[in-house]
């Protein structure tokens, strides 16, 4: 009876309940696997921008220095709106006309440390100059939209870093 019991013992200390797992694939899913040998894939929702910044109307200026230099400056604003400090943010601007077409574009960065609840400035900002030399540049496009104040320009935040090294990506690439 004793060897029965200890035998008993061993065989269910040996087995191992089956349990529903939560894995995720190598392009990022992820996928719950039930008792019953299904699966089912889990949704999980992108970080949204409006949970961290909200774009303001940007430093977007035309400058002519005392050399007469032409320069069109630009810097977009943002408020903090997260929780928690940010000291580093890439984004992209579209320019567009008045029929809403775009007419240039670029890639940027803020390295700026933003509080909660604060505004970024425009102490830094990105200069497109003048160079009356070659047709077709970015100052060339945006002149006619900082002069005559016209067209917009859409931001939007692709990654955010905060201070305690949380990085947020939020680009659709």
């Amino acid at each position: 009876m004793r060897l029965l019991t200890i035998t008993a013992t061993m065989i269910f200390g040996l087995m191992t309940p089956v349990h529903a797992e939560v894995v995720q694939t190598t392009d990022g899913r992820s996928i719950d696997l039930k008792d019953d040998g299904t699966y089912a894939f889990i949704e999980t929702l992108a970080p949204n921008q409006a949970n961290y910044v909200e774009f303001k109307e940007p430093y977007f200026q035309h400058h002519v220095s005392e050399y007469d230099e032409k320069s069109v400056r630009f810097m977009p604003i943002y408020e903090n709106t997260s929780g928690k400090k940010i000291v580093g943010l890439k984004f992209k601007v579209e320019f567009r006309n008045a029929f809403g077409e775009e007419i240039a574009s670029f890639d940027g960065d803020s390295d700026e440390s933003i509080a909660p609840g604060q505004t970024s400035t425009a102490s830094i900002f990105y200069v497109f100059k003048d160079n009356q030399f070659i047709a077709g540049q970015m100052y060339d496009k945006l002149l006619p939209m900082v002069t005559n104040m016209t067209g917009s320009r859409v931001v939007t935040a692709q990654m955010i870093a905060f201070e305690d090294g949380e990085i947020v990506n939020l680009s659709t690439d």
